[in-house]
């Protein structure tokens, strides 16, 4: 956009830059509109502390740490040496080998568990409500929420929207 030094200025050459200035407002409307944020409620990736994308199916859930990763650390940071060296699968944040039985993997979840991690508290509570145990679900989500898991709020609305594990309040009706 043309600066001007004054209101008579502007009268005058304002037919001069009119069309530059339509061109710069609109360059700065999209770059207003389509601006990536600097980061989102799930926080950085640990290995290239790039912000974590909002599609899930962008990232990964390591267990054994309890940390999201990007796909692109996950592939290109771990996949490539390993398939290149012929080693076994390891997190790329800890080094630790993959759990090959579900009874492993939920050992290294409930260790996560009892450490009060949230994201492994909110996954705790997805298992138990898909089990059908929402008084257990509520409990896990209500504990990842006061540690501050935005999607255990969430999770803890649709189970007050459905009346799920909670008592009705007809008194605020």
């Amino acid at each position: 956009l043309v600066r001007y030094c004054s209101d008579d200025c502007k009268l005058i050459h304002k037919s001069q830059h009119s069309e530059e200035c339509r061109e710069r407002a609109a360059e700065l409307r999209d770059e207003l509109l389509f601006k990536q944020p600097e980061g989102t409620h799930l926080g950085d990736c640990p290995i290239c502390c790039l912000p974590l994308p909002l599609d899930l199916r962008n990232c990964t859930f390591a267990m054994c740490c309890s940390k999201i990763i990007c796909n692109g650390c996950r592939l290109h940071a771990n996949q490539v040496r390993e398939f290149e060296a012929s080693m076994d699968y390891l997190c790329p944040y800890c080094r630790e080998p993959a759990p090959e039985t579900k009874e492993e993997s939920d050992e290294q979840k409930m260790k996560r568990v009892a450490a009060n991690d949230p994201f492994a508290l909110r996954e705790e509570g997805t298992e138990q409500y898909n089990k059908g145990d929402y008084i257990s679900a509520f409990e896990y989500w209500t504990k990842a929420a006061e540690l501050g898991d935005a999607d255990a709020h969430c999770k803890l609305a649709i189970l007050y929207n459905n009346e799920e594990g909670v008592e009705e309040d007809r008194g605020k009706e």
